[in-house]
């Protein structure tokens, strides 16, 4: 899924539609958040309207606006809206990332289909007739969910696919590899830190558990030397842990 890019917070929208709309808001809309191809703007309708406004800046379209009259408006109110603007950007990019992979898997079974277009039969055949015994070897029937998982990661496969069945469309096979590069990059970055973690965590615990010694300097306020150490001897007692050096 695509991030949430934020550049202004919620409850600091009024805040900052009074502290630019007399200087660059007059110029130029402030971008709140960024999420994919989508942007939502802070605009200055008047000196006492600011509008919200939901774009998808690759189509150069607008998907939701909302205005606010200052006047009769709070700071919480701008912030809920803004939130919820967010949230919907975050869908709308969302089924966007969707789609677009979905056309590849798509093209992805096409493939895998024609691939065993001369043994569709005997493949129907083993699917349709279930056997347990079976089930876990089967290797002419492929778990399509990690079929497409594997496939699709492997970025110089689905860039061929992507030129392969856009090969006549220009304008959408730099959208779909522009796509499709991004979204590899991501997801791939995601399962590394995933792997990195875990095995982190499975060193830790083959390892066990490392005791560390700190030392922390005290001060105590004492008569002289002994009744400090004294007093603090008596502070840190019962605590076999800590040792005073005397």
């Amino acid at each position: 899924m695509s991030k949430l890019f934020r550049f202004v917070q919620n409850e600091d929208v009024l805040k900052s539609f009074e502290e630019f709309k007399d200087s660059v808001l007059l110029e130029r809309p402030v971008v709140i958040a960024r999420n994919g191809d989508y942007t939502l703007f802070l605009r200055r309708i008047s000196g006492d309207e600011l509008e919200l406004t939901t774009e998808n800046t690759h189509k150069k379209v607008v998907t939701a606006s909302r205005r606010y009259v200052i006047s009769d408006t709070t700071a919480e109110l701008v912030a809920r809206g803004t939130r919820h603007a967010c949230q919907k950007m975050s869908e709308l990019s969302d089924q966007d990332v969707n789609r677009k992979r979905l056309q590849i898997w798509k093209w992805y079974i096409l493939e895998w289909q024609h691939k065993i277009a001369s043994n569709t039969e005997a493949v129907m055949e083993k699917e349709l007739h279930w056997k347990d015994e079976e089930s876990g070897n089967n290797e002419d029937v492929l778990d399509m969910e990690s079929f497409l998982h594997g496939e699709y990661l492997n970025l110089g496969n689905t860039l061929y696919l992507i030129d392969k069945y856009l090969a006549d469309d220009e304008l959408h096979k730099d959208e779909f590899r522009k796509f499709a590069i991004e979204d590899v990059m991501e997801m791939t970055s995601e399962d590394t830190k995933d792997r990195s973690l875990a095995e982190a965590e499975q060193k830790r615990q083959s390892d066990g558990l490392h005791k560390h010694t700190y030392r922390f300097t005290v001060t105590v306020e004492a008569s002289d030397k002994e009744h400090a150490r004294a007093a603090l001897l008596r502070y840190l007692a019962g605590d076999d842990r800590i040792k005073v050096q005397k």
